[in-house]
């Protein structure tokens, strides 16, 4: 059974987490990276799922806005330095068109995931804050700051001291949140610092003043902010990401408090693995590693970008680097195998992972999916119409949503080619003078292919083929062998399929080249 199938049934046997509402949390603090979608997806299927289930289910996304800038992301101006230590949302926009910064990063994601087909509701932290929504669960904490200062300890093996608040108010002099600490509580005001000293990547300005803590004029601690706003958002299923479900980290800690301080039972909650980087980096918005949300649904599409996020269980690391030669071609390979699956096999696990990839309406029966990695090479072929071509290959001409979907594979090879693809796959010119040192077998291959080149061949494939056959019949290693058509045309160890590039160049050439080069 597919992880989500058998996760809600276990919620729904339970007859716990009601009303059902799913919720994640991120901060926008830089371009959101691709990484941040394993979230979106967990939730959003997990919503998805119960909604199957005939399920009444709220599913909302929760931009924490309140949180300082505590990291410069590399691409920001030096201008912007400035407002480190400042809440999110109250800084400029680095570009026009956005009240903030945080709005800024926030709504480029916003428009990411809902390409992949999910709308939850969203949810401003700063507003809430301001509204007074949280004035309740504020006043607890600082109520009860002696019994999360004693959960610290406890769980997470922290020393509070006694003088300890788990809040943070905004500076009326310098604007900052992330330098201020508090230190008394009569009730309805705060005694706080702004120390120049309290971190390392922001100044204070060593205001000291009192301040109602409510209205939007402070935010709780990351550990206590977490569950307050379970409390006050109703949440009951919540999952992260396994650097915060380690024991004694902040899913402990936070679930501690929301059930011992604030009364409020802790929503259900499961890990899931991260998504990486190159070279197995955890991404990280404000530090720039990793590929942004939006950069890579501009060169999927988007449902196989969903496929790539749904296909793994969700304790299973993703490991997905762009630039690896070969990594989207065998993306798209997957996908389409799992697609036949679909149709063949319906109550298949990977049929079930297809399923949950598309956006759009299934189509009752199978389409003819054109293979991305062909359609690579033809559109860098100007001869060939590709289009005929494939119609060539399915053997009947292209239906509507054949058509569509041809196209749509046409729009992303190119994209591919322009901002992905390895050398080896872009398909070189002949060019007009090489010198190159052949071995005395490599230049028998090329001795016994022209005849090859003589034939006519209706299928790339068959040449392809006939190439392979003549290398091992005559005891030579293809890989050598291919290298010498390539060395002998472009220069280069490698390139494109070498039957469908002999096929586009002029004969007259090859058999001149060839001959030249097997001397």
């Amino acid at each position: 059974m597919f992880w989500a199938d058998q996760v809600i049934s276990e919620i729904i046997k339970s007859g716990k987490y009601k009303p059902y509402h799913v919720d994640d949390m991120k901060t926008p603090s830089g371009r959101i990276h691709v990484g941040a979608l394993r979230g979106v997806v967990v939730h959003g299927l997990l919503a998805q799922v119960l909604k199957e289930k005939e399920k009444k289910v709220k599913f909302t996304w929760v931009f924490n806005d309140m949180d300082p800038m505590d990291g410069f992301p590399h691409y920001l101006q030096a201008k912007f330095k400035k407002y480190m230590g400042w809440p999110l949302f109250k800084i400029p926009s680095p570009q026009p068109g956005y009240d903030s910064m945080a709005q800024c990063y926030a709504q480029q994601f916003i428009e990411v995931f809902e390409k992949l087909g999910f709308q939850p509701e969203i949810i401003w932290t700063s507003q809430w804050y301001q509204q007074g929504k949280f004035n309740e669960v504020i006043k607890e904490a600082l109520d009860k700051k002696d019994q999360i200062r004693q959960l610290y300890k406890k769980v997470a093996g922290y020393n509070k001291s006694k003088n300890w608040y788990p809040l943070q108010v905004i500076c009326p002099q310098c604007g900052k949140v992330g330098t201020t600490i508090v230190y008394d509580w009569d009730g309805k005001k705060v005694k706080f610092h702004c120390k120049p000293d309290l971190v390392s990547w922001a100044q204070g300005c060593d205001y000291k003043g009192e301040i109602s803590p409510f209205d939007g004029q402070g935010k709780l601690m990351w550990k206590v902010d977490w569950p307050a706003h379970w409390k006050t958002m109703g949440v009951t299923v919540e999952w992260a990401g396994k650097d915060h479900m380690s024991e004694g980290g902040s899913y402990d800690l936070s679930s501690a408090i929301c059930e011992k301080v604030f009364d409020y039972p802790k929503p259900y909650a499961r890990l899931y693995e991260w998504f990486l980087a190159r070279g197995g980096s955890k991404m990280s918005s404000s530090k720039g590693v990793g590929v942004s949300a939006q950069e890579i649904s501009d060169t999927l599409p988007p449902e196989i970008l969903r496929f790539l996020l749904v296909r793994p269980h969700h304790k299973k690391a993703i490991i997905f680097d762009p630039f690896q030669n070969e990594t989207i071609l065998d993306l798209f390979d997957e996908y389409d195998r799992f697609s036949q699956i679909y149709y063949t096999d319906p109550k298949n696990d990977f049929a079930r992972v297809w399923q949950l990839s598309q956006i759009e309406k299934i189509p009752s029966q199978p389409i003819f999916l054109p293979r991305f990695r062909d359609v690579v090479n033809y559109v860098q072929l100007p001869s060939v119409d590709v289009e005929q071509k494939f119609i060539q290959i399915k053997g009947s001409s292209l239906n509507a949503a054949e058509k569509k979907e041809l196209q749509k594979r046409i729009k992303y090879a190119r994209i591919w080619l322009r901002t992905y693809a390895p050398e080896k796959s872009k398909i070189g010119q002949v060019r007009d003078e090489i010198k190159v040192e052949l071995s005395a077998e490599q230049k028998k291959y090329l001795s016994l292919v022209l005849p090859l080149l003589e034939k006519k061949w209706s299928q790339p494939e068959e040449l392809q083929q006939a190439l392979f056959d003549l290398a091992k019949g005559n005891n030579l290693n293809p890989r050598d062998c291919f290298q010498a058509i390539y060395l002998t045309l472009t220069g280069e160890k490698h390139g494109p399929k070498a039957a469908w590039f002999l096929l586009e160049q002029d004969k007259k050439l090859l058999n001149k080249r060839f001959k030249e080069a097997s001397k």
